[in-house]
C-alpha cells in the first residue's frame, strides 16, 4: 500500500461515490426528511393528547435519523466497499471495540433507555421514584431522562420547581417505583390522636363519613382502573373503601384513616379532610383532640385529683 492505487483500493474514494450516488442519495434523505416532517405535522394537528403527540415526535426523530444513517451506509457499501467486504468489516470491528471500551457509560445509557421504552417501566407524564429522587417524567433521551422534582424540602409530594438529568443507566442499577402506570390511586393514610375519655367510636364515624363522602364520587373510576390493571397482573385488592384503623397510643387514642387517592391529589385531598374533620369534631362535645402529657400526683390527695396538661 505504497502507491495511490492500493489506498484506493482499500479506502475508495469518498469523492468517487458522491459523484456515482450523490444525487440519488440527496433525494432519498430530502424523501426521508419530507416523509417525517409530515408524520409529526399530521400528529401535531390530528392528536389531541400532549403525552401522545410528545412521544410520536420522539419516535418520528428517532426513525427519521436511523432511517439517514442508513440510506448514506446501504449506499456506500454498495457502490465502494462491497468488493472489500473482508476488509471492511474487520476495521469496523477494530472501531467499535475501541468505542465500546472508551463510550461504556453511554452505551450503560442507551441500553436503560431500550429497557424503558421496550418495557414500558415509564413514560412520560409518570410519576416515578429512582433512588433518591421522585417526580413526573417530562421526557425520555436516548441517554437521559429529564424529571420535575417532587418532594425533597417541599412536603406531600408537591414540585421543587426543579428539573433533574437523570442517566438511563440508572433503570439497570436501582429500583424504579412508577405512582401512575396503570392505576393513577395510591393508598394514603391521615392520623388522628383523640384523648382516652373522648368518644372514639363517634370520632371514627366521623372520619369514615368524611371520607366515603369523597370515595362515593370516584368508586366507580377506581373500580375501572383497577380492572384494567387486573387483565395484565394479578393485582388483589380486598378492600377498595375507605377503613379507620385503631390503636392505643401513649397520650391518647389513635385513629388512622386510610383511603385511595390520586397520586397528584394527595396533599390536596387530605387538606381538604383535614379541615371537615375539625369542622365536625369541633361540632362534638364528646370528641377532643389528645397532645402529649404528664399527670402530676401529690401524695394524700383524694382520688378526685387535678391533672394539669403541658407540652412535654
Amino acid at each position: 500500500m505504497t502507491d495511490g492505487t492500493d489506498w484506493r483500493t482499500f479506502f475508495p474514494s469518498f469523492v468517487e461515490f458522491i459523484q456515482t450516488n450523490g444525487l440519488v442519495l440527496l433525494v432519498s434523505i430530502v424523501a426521508i426528511l419530507l416523509i417525517g416532517h409530515i408524520i409529526t405535522t399530521l400528529t401535531n394537528r390530528y392528536v389531541r393528547q400532549e403525552e401522545i403527540q410528545h412521544g410520536i415526535r420522539k419516535w418520528v426523530r428517532y426513525a427519521t435519523l436511523f432511517a439517514v444513517v442508513a440510506a448514506i451506509v446501504v449506499s456506500y457499501y454498495n457502490s465502494q466497499v462491497k468488493r472489500e467486504t473482508p476488509f471492511f468489516l474487520f476495521l469496523v470491528g477494530l472501531f467499535l471495540a475501541g468505542v465500546a471500551l472508551s463510550m461504556r457509560d453511554v452505551f450503560s445509557n442507551i441500553v436503560g433507555w431500550l429497557v424503558i421504552v421496550s418495557n414500558r417501566g415509564f413514560k412520560s407524564g409518570d410519576r416515578i421514584k429512582i433512588g433518591n429522587l421522585s417526580g413526573d417524567v417530562i421526557d425520555i433521551g436516548m441517554l437521559r431522562t429529564i424529571v420535575a422534582e417532587v418532594g425533597d424540602w417541599v412536603h406531600a409530594d408537591q414540585s421543587t420547581g426543579r428539573l433533574v438529568s437523570v442517566p438511563n443507566s440508572m433503570v439497570l442499577s436501582h429500583e424504579v417505583y412508577n405512582y401512575t402506570q396503570g392505576y393513577d390511586f395510591i393508598w394514603n393514610e391521615m392520623r388522628v390522636l383523640v384523648t382516652f375519655e373522648s368518644d372514639w367510636e363517634r370520632a371514627e364515624a366521623i372520619m369514615l363519613e368524611v371520607a366515603n363522602e369523597d370515595f362515593r364520587q370516584k368508586r366507580h373510576h377506581i373500580q375501572e382502573r383497577l380492572s384494567k390493571v387486573r387483565r395484565r397482573y394479578l393485582l388483589r385488592y380486598n378492600y377498595i373503601s375507605p377503613t379507620v384503623y385503631t390503636k392505643v397510643a401513649d397520650s391518647g387514642v389513635e385513629l388512622a384513616l386510610r383511603y385511595m387517592v390520586r397520586a397528584r391529589r394527595r396533599r390536596t385531598v387530605e387538606d381538604a379532610f383535614s379541615r371537615e374533620i375539625l369542622r365536625r369534631f369541633a361540632r362534638e362535645p364528646r370528641v377532643a383532640f389528645a397532645y402529649p402529657t404528664i399527670r402530676m400526683y401529690r401524695a394524700g390527695e383524694q382520688q378526685g385529683r387535678r391533672s394539669s396538661n403541658m407540652d412535654q
